[in-house]
């Protein structure tokens, strides 16, 4: 795990290349087969947090911080959704879910989310330490988000609340 000065040079230097490979060497290493998961429903399991636009990275990383102590005392959080307010920028949601993946890599799932940027951003976020995303009723169908995972050099598998995968597509 990085300390929370090398996480605050990342987030300020804003290379987001550097930034999302370094989020993608632990997603790399948490889940070499190159597998995203997806789900068709709301996963109520999921621990999420929506990061405001005026949060600092201190603050962030906070937040991150009190989120590993959590999982590090009982291993409850399967999967972590790193959201971010209406007023936050694309930029800042890639660096959110990179400093999610960098500092929760003892959280096995984070997932991409479509809410506020759409489906192509999701993908993306799959290169900066995603591994999973949810498809919501009225965003795509599943050909479309297998499609966008295979895309994104992935395999898709379809999986349930546990995280049993029971398709591979």
């Amino acid at each position: 795990m990085l300390t929370q000065q090398q996480a605050i040079e990342l987030w300020h230097k804003n290379d987001l290349i550097a930034l999302g490979r370094e989020a993608d060497q632990i997603r790399k290493r948490l889940h070499p087969e190159a597998v995203v998961s997806y789900t068709l429903q709301a996963d109520e399991s999921a621990t999420e947090y929506v990061f405001s636009s005026a949060d600092t990275v201190e603050q962030r990383l906070e937040v991150l911080a009190d989120l590993r102590k959590r999982q590090e005392q009982n291993g409850e959080i399967l999967l972590f959704r790193p959201l971010v307010d209406a007023s936050a920028t694309g930029m800042e949601y890639m660096k959110t879910v990179a400093l999610s993946r960098l500092c929760l890599d003892n959280v096995p799932h984070i997932q991409g989310s479509w809410k506020l940027f759409g489906m192509k951003v999701a993908q993306l976020s799959l290169r900066f330490g995603a591994n999973d995303l949810g498809l919501a009723e009225g965003q795509a169908d599943e050909e479309e988000l297998r499609r966008l995972i295979r895309d994104a050099g992935f395999v898709p598998k379809q999986r349930d609340a546990l995280f049993r995968n029971y398709a591979i597509n």
